[in-house]
């Protein structure tokens, strides 16, 4: 039997912030156990690179005096979390030797809108350098474990966000997906992964990967957890020139109501030749368990792989290199080699080819909006078609990661800007654990959190966390 300790480490948001209203528990206790699983578990998991020990212990009482005097801010009062570490607060490396000493001026709007809802912030997790690359032992840091077995990689590039909800040290931590980098590590680890519409929560500064695709967003336990947190992040910022000046909603309004008679559209096209049997057999039973609950599936048309990887891939090598390109010339030798080569191929992709990109990416957004008026009122697919995540190499891994071996879906939501989310479905007969990804019309985030909560408490998977 879980000890008390475990119980409330590895809580849910919902849950913990409710006994902490009502002051049977307190922001200080809270913090305090997990800053001690941080201390006994993170020399192995190796989540985080820079814990606030103190500050979050000051932040903690000043959460329990403002509670105490009834000031009590709501669901993330009081609450710990983690922040990937390309967010601009204190210390900020960016998993990179070149940053290793860069401290930043002010937090960045997403971490400002967090503490203003009562969040206590516990440090800074790891990512693939400038949440790029592949994880490589060339890197300064420890690559990041996997809670439920120490061998294997926590998914990247949110690596470390994932890794510290999967071990018991943080409640939520934020990630940011361009390609997957928020809903892979959350599959990796049986946890939610939300990545909202682009536009809907504000980037600035959040060091960028490639501004077409960066989204912001949370990883956490259950999906009333990450609508939590996505209400305190969402809003407009003027001075983000991507931010949609679009009404925020409440977020929960619809997630406890059932689901009959909704349509879910399947994108098979993508995922049915390229998704390993094994996976796509958990996947089915997910889909099977839809229909249980009164759900209507249709199959909708889609782009398949070969598109995918023409349209993501070269945009984000592109627009990354945009980035970095001068620092590369200046200072490459303080990158990882892995991160120098994807930027070199960046250099390679053409102006044409990249409008030839953008125009088809255009063309697949459409494509799935009207799929969303007509045919179907949220999508499904698997997360990704492989198993994963992959053991902790011993050497370097190589460069060839497209491919066979890497049949992921998460990158057409990337691009069209739909709102997703990973939902965990449960283990392939390895083992490890399989999710899939529901999304929704721009700034649909309600209904999409409805349909995803709707399988998620019909399951125990939510429940689950490894015994570490």
């Amino acid at each position: 039997m879980a000890s008390t300790a475990q119980e409330l480490a590895f809580s849910s948001i919902e849950a913990l912030s409710a006994r902490i209203q009502r002051k049977e528990i307190s922001p200080v206790e809270v913090t305090q156990t997990m800053l001690s699983r941080i201390d006994e578990l993170n020399p192995k998991i190796h989540a985080y690179y820079t814990v606030f020990h103190d500050e979050v212990l000051e932040d903690a009482r000043r959460a329990e005096q403002e509670i105490a005097r009834g000031n009590y801010r709501g669901p993330l009062h009081g609450i710990p979390m983690g922040i990937k570490d390309i967010y601009e607060m204190k210390r900020t490396t960016c998993g990179s030797q070149a940053l290793q000493e860069y401290v930043a001026e002010e937090d960045c709007v997403a971490i400002k809108k967090l503490k203003s809802a009562g969040s206590l912030i516990l440090g800074k997790t790891a990512t693939y350098e400038f949440a790029y690359g592949i994880q490589s032992l060339k890197s300064p840091v420890e690559p990041v474990r996997s809670a439920w077995d120490l061998s294997r990689e926590a998914g990247g590039s949110s690596s470390g966000s994932g890794g510290a909800i999967a071990a018991g040290m943080a409640y939520s931590a934020m990630g940011s997906c361009t390609g997957g980098s928020i809903r892979w590590p959350a599959q990796c680890l049986l946890h939610v992964g939300l990545k909202a519409t682009y536009g809907r929560v504000s980037r600035r500064g959040i060091y960028p990967l490639a501004w077409t695709l960066d989204h912001p967003g949370p990883l956490a336990r259950t999906v009333k957890d990450s609508a939590l947190v996505l209400q305190a992040l969402a809003g407009y910022d003027e001075l983000d020139p991507a931010s949609a000046n679009v009404p925020v909603p409440d977020f929960t309004a619809k997630l406890d109501r059932d689901i009959r008679g909704m349509r879910i559209g399947l994108l098979a096209d993508l995922y049915e030749k390229s998704c390993d049997p094994k996976v796509l057999e958990v996947y089915d039973k997910a889909v099977d368990k839809y229909r249980s609950l009164g759900a209507e599936i249709v199959k909708v048309p889609s782009i398949g792989i070969p598109e995918l990887e023409a349209i993501e891939w070269p945009t984000l090598w592109s627009e990354a290199a945009a980035i970095h390109v001068r620092n590369i010339r200046n200072r490459g030798d303080q990158y990882n080699p892995n991160t120098r080569q994807f930027i070199q191929w960046g250099l390679l992709v053409s102006n044409a080819y990249y409008m030839l990109a953008s125009r088809c990416r255009a063309q697949v957004r459409d494509d799935l909006n009207a799929a969303l008026t007509r045919d179907c009122d949220v999508l499904m697919l698997p997360t990704a078609g492989f198993q994963g995540p992959p053991p902790v190499a011993e050497e370097s891994p190589g460069l060839n990661f497209i491919g066979s071996a890497f049949e992921i879906y998460t990158p057409i939501f990337n691009f069209t800007g739909h709102p997703a989310i990973q939902v965990p479905c449960g283990f392939d007969s390895d083992g490890l654990a399989v999710g899939f990804q529901i999304a929704a019309k721009p700034f649909d985030e309600v209904t999409m959190f409805q349909v995803a909560r709707a399988y998620e408490q019909s399951e125990p998977w939510h429940t689950m966390h490894a015994d570490i």
